[in-house]
């Protein structure tokens, strides 16, 4: 009965538990929405306010460098209109001596001062002296008299003026100042200032900074295509105004703006430009739509003109996106944890409840395996106190094998030189005999005071011991019973070491040797051992042309990579196809009982192997046998490390 009710309470809980989780979702996704939308409100606020206050302190700065390079000139039209050359000529005008000497004067204050152009307008507004007089563009004769700063001097007034050239179509400051004879004003001495240099400076920077004058028209810009074109659109009053003027000669401003100027509740100024007026970022082309820029001004009212920092915004859209993004991503992230962490919480409780069951059911297994392990483990250890015996005689056995093998390996070496010891007899008891003689022959000459044959004697002498040391040496070396150890050996030097062991034996047979191993060839081996392998081939090659008409034996290497290849040929009769095979198993050979036991190749091989290389034999195409060695190539100093 309780089950029942239980159950029923269960079924009726269900639909209510559902509905929370739904009010829940939707409660979090209003959530997810608000701060969503207050992340990006909060992040275009943030950038705007950055781009603003960095605006305002460039626009600080452009505005200081402008006010300077003004002030700079201010004062030079009033200095240089007291001049009293300057004042003579417009007394004395058709001096044409000293005309000459005002306009080089003006060329040459005109250098000092850096400016574009200084000169002298007469009561009429006429040029009369210029310090561009030489030039192909010169103001002389220029009527200038409908030139506003030409009517403020003329007026005992300063001057000043912005606008293109009448006649040298180059942008220009105008500083004008009167001149006087006594209480007339006889003349108006001009000062033209060119202000490139700001703007070639501007340009170096990030945002784009325009000066423009009452009308809105671009007269200085970081940004070359926006000269000469409106901020915002012009009105008719202001087209016919600037024609009257002439301010910028022919041309006729068109306006970079759309005439949307909109400004947020921080007080912040916007302003759209067209498409095509908009200059590319990073060098894309930009989208069709007309691009939006913060816009921070400045009036400079003595100037007459405003000072304009536009900063392109069109990045702060991409930083919004990506920061609500974030933002979004963490509280995916963060609602994920916390179901995740629910989810482990509801799993660590089921886990709980069936590791209780899983723990009753293995301590039985336990129990079971215990007496298992147990049995098992009696076994094992039976099993391997008979593999540890076998272990034991099996490395007995192969040491037994290695000493057996070096014993052979010494056997072997033995019996090389026994079968050597007539020819080295020989090689040595030739030099003995020779000693003998210059001894003897030294006697005598001692006696009759020959010292300088003497000394020949004895250096011949000591020429035939340093011989036979040779020999002695070579034996001693190769005889010498030593355990192999890996090292860089001279291949060269090994091939001669044996060739000398044997020289007596091929001039005695008649055999001649061409060697062409090269020099500073070094391969991984023992030298012992390497140059008992080297006595084993040579004497075979020996024994194989001993019958030949032609008796010839090749010595020659190649390297390829790192690995060297040594290889002799001889002029024999070769080897039976039959037997190439089984030429290096032990105890196999084709030569007349008591010449040899047949282990010599087996031995060379096992040598060749431990090494790390390999010995292969074949057949010559031509006539003889060929035995190829292949040794690990390596330098003088891997010694100590192998």
């Amino acid at each position: 009965m309780n089950e029942i009710r239980q159950n029923h309470h269960m079924k009726a809980a269900q639909p209510n538990r559902k509905l929370i989780l739904w009010l829940a979702a939707i409660v979090l996704l209003f959530l997810f929405g608000v701060i969503l939308v207050q992340t990006g409100h909060w992040t275009r606020s943030s950038e705007l306010d950055h781009i603003n206050t960095k605006a305002g302190d460039s626009l600080n700065v452009y505005t200081g460098d402008l006010q300077i390079e003004l002030d700079k000139f201010e004062a030079l039209p009033y200095i240089l209109s007291k001049n009293p050359l300057f004042l003579q000529l417009l007394v004395e005008l058709h001096d044409t001596k000293k005309l000459d000497s005002v306009n080089r004067e003006l060329e040459r204050v005109n250098t000092l001062a850096e400016t574009s152009a200084i000169y002298i307008l007469d009561k009429t507004g006429h040029a009369l002296a210029t310090s561009n007089w030489n030039e192909k563009v010169s103001f002389i004769g220029e009527d200038l008299s409908f030139r506003p700063y030409f009517q403020q001097a003329i007026q005992g007034n300063p001057g000043r003026y912005f606008a293109l050239g009448n006649t040298s179509h180059v942008r220009g400051y105008y500083f004008s100042a009167p001149m006087f004879n006594g209480p007339e004003i006889i003349g108006v001495l001009t000062v033209k200032v060119h202000l490139q240099r700001l703007e070639e400076n501007w340009a170096k920077g990030s945002e784009k900074v325009v000066v423009t004058d009452p009308h809105g028209v671009i007269f200085i810009s970081s940004y070359r295509p926006w000269q000469f074109r409106a901020l915002v659109p012009l009105t008719t009053e202001a087209v016919q105004t600037l024609r009257n003027s002439m301010r910028y000669g022919d041309i006729y401003p068109d306006s970079i703006g759309t005439g949307q100027l909109s400004s947020d509740k921080n007080g912040l100024h916007f302003i759209s430009l067209k498409t095509d007026a908009a200059p590319l970022v990073d060098g894309k082309t930009s989208s069709r739509t007309d691009r939006r820029y913060l816009i921070h001004s400045h009036n400079m009212p003595d100037a007459g003109w405003t000072v304009h920092v536009l900063s392109d915004i069109s990045h702060v859209d991409g930083q919004v996106r990506n920061i609500v993004l974030l933002v979004a991503f963490l509280l995916v992230i963060l609602f994920l944890s916390a179901a995740l962490f629910y989810n482990k919480r509801r799993a660590r409780l089921k886990q709980n409840e069936f590791e209780a069951h899983s723990r009753r059911a293995l301590q039985e297994m336990n129990e079971q395996l215990e007496q298992r392990v147990h049995e098992r483990t009696r076994e094992l250890t039976l099993t391997n106190i008979h593999l540890t015996r076998e272990v034991t005689e099996r490395s007995r056995t192969e040491n037994e094998l290695r000493a057996a093998q070096e014993e052979l390996i010494q056997a072997g070496k033995l019996a090389a030189i026994g079968q050597m010891a007539t020819s080295i007899t020989h090689e040595i008891s030739q030099p003995l005999a020779a000693i003998r003689m210059f001894a003897e022959n030294s006697l005598i000459l001692l006696d009759e005071q020959r010292q300088e044959q003497v000394r020949m004697n004895l250096n011949d002498i000591a020429d035939l011991v340093i011989k036979m040391s040779r020999i002695t040496s070579h034996l001693k070396s190769f005889a010498r019973k030593s355990r192999a150890t890996l090292e860089p050996v001279d291949l060269e030097m090994a091939v001669g070491n044996v060739m000398v062991l044997l020289s007596m034996e091929m001039r005695k047979t008649g055999t001649v040797c061409h060697c062409t191993v090269a020099k500073e060839t070094y391969v991984l081996a023992d030298q012992v051992r390497l140059e008992q392998v080297l006595m084993n081939i040579f004497s075979n090659a020996l024994d194989a042309v001993t019958n030949q008409p032609e008796k010839l034996i090749f010595i020659s290497s190649e390297k390829h990579g790192d690995e060297v290849k040594l290889i002799v040929r001889d002029s024999g009769p070769g080897i039976a196809e039959e037997h190439i095979e089984n030429i290096f198993e032990p105890f196999f050979t084709r030569k007349q009982q008591g010449k040899g036991l047949g282990l010599g190749l087996s031995l060379s091989r096992s040598i060749i192997k431990d090494f790390g290389g390999r010995i292969t034999a074949e057949n010559h195409a031509e006539q003889g046998a060929v035995f190829k060695f292949i040794l690990k190539s390596c330098h003088l100093e891997e010694g100590a490390h192998k």
